[in-house]
């Protein structure tokens, strides 16, 4: 067996690039990539923290 190369490591999510959208709901603009609530809505609607924990109910 040879020795795993120690160059190979997986990288996790401190190495999320930052990505600024505007919430569809507030217009705000938000890193989407943070470890908060922000989200898209359906898919194709993001939604900041806020919002996301606001309207949480219609979940």
């Amino acid at each position: 067996m040879s020795p795993k190369n120690s160059s190979s490591k997986n990288f996790k999510s401190e190495d999320k690039s930052e990505k600024i959208v505007t919430c569809f709901t507030c217009l705000v603009k938000f890193d989407i990539n943070a470890d908060d609530c922000s989200h898209y809505h359906y898919g194709k609607y993001p939604m900041c923290d806020y919002c996301s924990q606001f309207y949480g109910f219609y979940k």
